[in-house]
């Protein structure tokens, strides 16, 4: 049996302006790069300092994706939460959640919400829990009440855990396919995805 360690979230008080330069740099490289071909050197390099010196800020390469995965999915559970804020009516919620999520995979500034999806494999199973931890404590529980807010009303048109599922992956997707500068707004988007998902 394996035994496993309790991981604290970071906490963005305690990010340094060099460990936030680090980490900005960093995820630009995972972005870029991926995680498995970027290299400390890489990453001190391009945050300016020795190789040496960043692990006087983090103690591994593993500990950089965690602390830049745990920062974004808590930022994301935060936004989550603001999205539905005063809300009452679950597919009202459901929309604000949708679209919160796409205006956050197509911000124009920015890589962390890519490099969370796309190198999710390269993560340390003990940091995967943390992570984990953090976005069903608040991300997910938004997503939760929206959708169970939406069945108990006869709204989904399908199994409810299938349903998150799809709607996960299809907003995924659209960072391959949809154009900002396009005729599609983000706002329109976002009806035509509740409208696939939803019996109204």
């Amino acid at each position: 049996m394996t035994n496993t360690v309790k991981m604290d979230a970071p906490d963005v008080l305690e990010i340094s302006p060099a460990k936030e330069r680090i980490l900005k740099e960093a995820i630009d490289l995972f972005y870029e790069k991926g995680f498995e071909r970027t290299t400390v050197r890489d990453i001190a390099a391009r945050a300016g300092i020795l190789s040496g010196s960043l692990f006087h800020h983090f103690k591994s390469k593993q500990e950089i994706l965690y602390t830049a995965m745990a920062l974004t999915t808590r930022t994301m559970g935060e936004s989550a939460e603001k999205a539905v804020e005063g809300i009452t009516d679950p597919a009202r919620q459901l929309r604000a959640l949708i679209l919160n999520e796409l205006n956050s995979i197509h911000r124009e500034t920015g890589h962390a919400a890519y490099v969370l999806v796309d190198e999710w494999r390269s993560l340390d199973d003990t940091y995967k829990e943390a992570v984990l931890a953090i976005r069903d404590n608040s991300y997910e529980a938004c997503w939760d009440a929206a959708l169970e807010g939406c069945a108990a009303k006869g709204l989904l048109k399908g199994d409810l855990r299938v349903t998150r599922q799809l709607i996960r992956g299809s907003l995924a997707w659209t960072r391959n396919w949809y154009q900002t500068d396009g005729k599609m707004t983000l706002k329109a988007l976002a009806d035509e995805v509740l409208a696939t998902f939803l019996s109204r």
